[in-house]
């Protein structure tokens, strides 16, 4: 069931994120289980300009469970931890099995306009977020430019 659900969600994907998102995805070779995406760092954000690729695992019990992603780029952000795992509740115990992965992707990059300080991954990030956002922007376009130019 997971393979054909997930099958379906990539032949729709494009039909459900606007154009101007600047995301992709895909399965890796032919493995439909195992995904890479990008996704542009949004106009007001501190990571414009940025490229963010990501990867996607769904498990066998799909949409039961939801996928593992993680930034496969480093991102100096609140929700994220320093190996990529994404720390958001729509990923865990919030997980509803009708999300799509354009659902998801967009989520992923709401994220990065609306961080969630509460919910820290990163208590460097999430503290300078809270205390020093001038500080916590500068950084974070630091990290898109060294990390994550759009073109490489």
């Amino acid at each position: 069931m997971a393979l054909k659900l997930i099958a379906k969600q990539l032949e729709e994907l494009y039909q459900e994120i606007p154009e101007d998102c600047g995301f992709t995805a895909g399965p890796l070779e032919d493995d439909m289980l195992h995904w890479e995406a990008s996704i542009i760092g949004p106009e007001d954000s501190p990571y414009k300009g940025g490229r963010f690729w990501l990867r996607v695992d769904f498990t066998a019990d799909y949409p039961f469970r939801p996928p593992k992603i993680f930034f496969l780029t480093k991102v100096f952000h609140p929700n994220v931890e320093p190996d990529g795992k994404i720390c958001v509740d729509f990923l865990q115990e919030e997980w509803k099995p009708s999300y799509t992965i354009g659902y998801i992707l967009m989520a992923i990059c709401s994220l990065l306009l609306h961080p969630n300080p509460e919910n820290p991954a990163s208590e460097e990030a999430a503290n300078m977020y809270i205390s020093d956002p001038e500080q916590f922007n500068k950084t974070a376009e630091e990290w898109t430019k060294l990390h994550a130019p759009l073109d490489v």
